[in-house]
Formats: structure tokens, C-alpha cells, sequence
């Protein structure tokens, strides 16, 4: 025991000196090179080169109006569509006909109907597709004069490039929902069978075509740069030997705390390394924690598809390394369209878990117990679909 100690410590005292030996040498090679370096003689700099004709080196502080609000944006050249078909009056109105890239674009579609008429809005986001959607809201349906409702659903927009770009008409369905025995709709003999099913109506909006654009000025191609001006001898300055003296004394710290560092290590031992957890196993133990808060039960259904969507983003995250986390849903779905990492049937299951999953946390839908049953069945298929395969050692 005595002869292993005594082995140890001799071993200890020759490793130390060649370390700092090492120090040593890297620290003399690195005070010539600086000698060499600031000798006199004439050190240049590259003087600023002058800014492209027509292009402004000022930078404006102005704040932009605040996105979201109805004439946040709103300039002369708005567009407001009406379109009237029966009972049923379609307002389509949007703020700027000619953003630029840089803007955000409100739109809102109003629809005014008659008492005991039932309308469907177009789903969430249909016919959008050319822009991406930073936020939108569905204001509930309010009375108006005479006998009318008004439902209105608003969108901010956001332009991806520069360009024309036509937003499609969007479908408005209508049904006539009188019942049988009102005063009003009474028929002056009673039918012998059934009456048939109402048929269902259609309105359409107009298309509506946008010119979004860039920033850059129109001769922006035809800019030339002036030549750069000759080179401007530097004074002498002692700051490099200041830089060298701080790099010599970190090298000197680093040096010593890494002699200590590995030091222990040799006296130690590595602890071993822990087993990495794949990123599937990771999401398993987290929807199994999701389970066991009994969200859904306490009542907490909104809570439950928030906390079960970063569960799934963060797994595309770690699986595939997609800033899944960081992207709104209309951003994630636009990036995996071009990505082969992914095959077409888990692109049509990522879609949908995402929509009904922003449909809860944003538009106050309430699922049932199924829907909430087939929400978290899905976000399992697609970790058993995507896990990382084993291969055999």
C-alpha cells in the first residue's frame, strides 16, 4: 500500500513540471509573434467605404402602429367589398391594398343575416394561404336593427415576399332555420308527411388582389459603389503588449486550473457517462406525467392542449432539430411542406393535431371527451411512427 501511495505521488511531481514546461513554450512562441507583429513600420487600415448613390444611411426611431386593431394600418388606398344575396350581407374589408413586406395586413369579413338564419363561416384560415396569419379573433354574434345579427372574424396577416398576390373568394353558407310551429312560418294546412331537409345556400366574396412591396429602391440594381479611399497609417500604440500580457495570464490561469482538473480525473475517475435519453422515450415520460395532473378532469381542457402541444413541438424539436417551439403553426406546417424528414401521412397527422390544438388554446372551442381521447392517440402514433429506430450492436 505504502510503495502504490509512494508510486502515485513521484508520478504526480513529474507530470506537473511538463505542463508547465508546455505553458512555458506556448507562451514565448506567442510574445516573438507579437514582437514580430508590432515592429515598426506603417500598419494600415481599410478606411469606410462611401454608401451607394440614392440609398440613406438615416435611421428612423418611429414606433409602428400597434398590429391587431381595426385602422391600425389602415391608409387611402383600403379596399371594403359588399356582396348581398337574399338575407345574407358579406362586408370584406382589409386596410392596405399595397403593404410592403415589412407591414402587417388586417382583414375582416362581417356578415349581417335575418332572424332564423343559421351562417357558417369559412374555416380558419381558408384562402389565406399566400400570407401567413399572425393572430385573428371570431367577436360572437351581436344583434342589430331590425330583426339582424352581425358575426365578424378578423385576421392579421403577414406577407412572406414581395410580389402580387390574389386572396381567392371565401364561402359563406346560410340555412333558413324556422321551425315548423312559428307564428310566422305557419302553413294554413297541416302537412301530411315530414317536411324535407332546407337546402343549404352559398354567398361568395370577391377576389381580391394585393401588391406587396419590397423595400429596396426601384434603381437598386443600377447602384454602383464608389472606390474605397487609400490606406491610413495607424500611431504606434502599446495596446497589443497590454493584450498580451492578459492573454499570458489567462493562459497561465487556464493552464493551472486544468492541471488541477485533470489531476482529479486521474485521482477519481470518470463517474461514467449517462445515458443519453432519446427524444421519444423523453415525450413518453412527459405525456405519462401530463396524464397523471388529471387536467381534463379538474376542468383544465385548455391547460391540457397547451401543455400537450410543447410536448410534441419540443419532441420535433429534439428529433429533428425543427425550432418547432419557437414557430407559430402556420410557420411549422409551411417549413415541413419542402422537408423529406418527413412522409405525407405524418405531415396530414401533424396538421391536424396543430389546427385542433390552436382551434382550443385560441378560439375557445370546447372538445368533447373523444375529440380530447384522439388528440392524445394521435400525439402518441406520431412518436411511435418517428422514434429513432435501434440498430443492433
Amino acid at each position: 500500500m505504502n510503495s502504490f501511495c509512494t508510486y502515485k505521488c513521484s508520478a504526480k511531481r513529474r507530470t506537473l513540471p511538463a505542463l508547465m514546461a508546455l505553458l512555458l513554450a506556448g507562451v514565448l512562441t506567442l510574445m516573438m509573434t507579437l514582437a514580430v507583429a508590432c515592429s515598426p513600420g506603417e500598419s494600415t487600415v481599410d478606411a469606410p467605404v462611401d454608401a451607394p448613390d440614392g440609398v440613406s444611411d438615416d435611421v428612423s426611431d418611429d414606433a409602428p402602429p400597434e398590429a391587431g386593431k381595426p385602422g391600425a394600418n389602415k391608409t387611402p388606398d383600403a379596399i371594403h367589398k359588399t356582396i348581398t344575396r337574399g338575407p345574407v350581407t358579406v362586408d370584406l374589408d382589409i386596410d392596405n391594398a399595397s403593404p410592403t413586406i415589412a407591414d402587417q395586413i388586417n382583414l375582416c369579413l362581417s356578415v349581417e343575416f335575418d332572424e332564423n338564419w343559421d351562417v357558417t363561416l369559412p374555416a380558419m384560415g381558408e384562402k389565406l394561404d399566400p400570407f401567413g396569419i399572425v393572430s385573428y379573433h371570431t367577436d360572437p354574434p351581436e344583434l342589430i336593427a331590425d330583426s339582424r345579427s352581425r358575426i365578424r372574424r378578423c385576421y392579421v396577416l403577414e406577407p412572406f415576399l414581395s410580389g402580387e398576390y390574389t386572396i381567392r373568394p371565401m364561402t359563406i353558407k346560410f340555412q333558413d332555420t324556422a321551425r315548423p310551429d312559428d307564428p310566422e312560418h305557419k302553413p294554413e294546412h297541416k302537412p301530411e308527411h315530414k317536411p324535407e331537409h332546407k337546402p343549404e345556400h352559398k354567398i361568395e366574396t370577391e377576389a381580391v388582389t394585393l401588391e406587396v412591396k419590397s423595400l429596396l429602391p426601384e434603381n437598386f440594381e443600377e447602384l454602383t459603389l464608389h472606390d474605397i479611399h487609400p490606406p491610413v497609417p495607424l500611431p504606434r500604440s502599446y495596446t497589443p503588449w497590454i493584450w498580451a500580457g492578459g492573454g499570458l495570464a489567462v493562459l497561465l490561469a487556464a493552464g493551472i486550473v486544468g492541471a488541477g482538473i485533470w489531476q482529479r480525473k486521474r485521482r477519481h475517475g470518470s463517474a461514467g457517462e449517462l445515458r443519453q435519453i432519446p427524444p421519444h422515450e423523453q415525450a413518453f415520460a412527459e405525456l405519462q406525467a401530463l396524464v397523471d395532473e388529471n387536467l381534463v378532469e379538474k376542468g383544465e381542457v385548455k391547460a391540457f392542449y397547451q401543455k400537450i402541444s410543447n410536448i410534441l413541438r419540443h419532441y420535433i424539436e429534439n428529433r429533428f432539430h425543427l425550432k418547432a417551439p419557437e414557430q407559430t403553426t402556420e410557420e411549422f406546417l409551411a417549413v415541413i411542406r419542402s422537408d423529406n424528414s418527413f412522409a405525407r401521412q405524418e405531415k396530414a397527422l401533424l396538421q391536424a393535431f396543430l389546427t385542433h390544438c390552436d382551434l382550443v388554446k385560441f378560439a375557445k372551442f370546447a372538445p368533447a371527451t373523444e375529440d380530447i381521447q384522439k388528440t392524445f392517440d394521435a400525439c402518441k402514433a406520431f412518436l411511435l411512427e418517428t422514434r429513432e429506430k435501434e440498430t443492433a450492436i
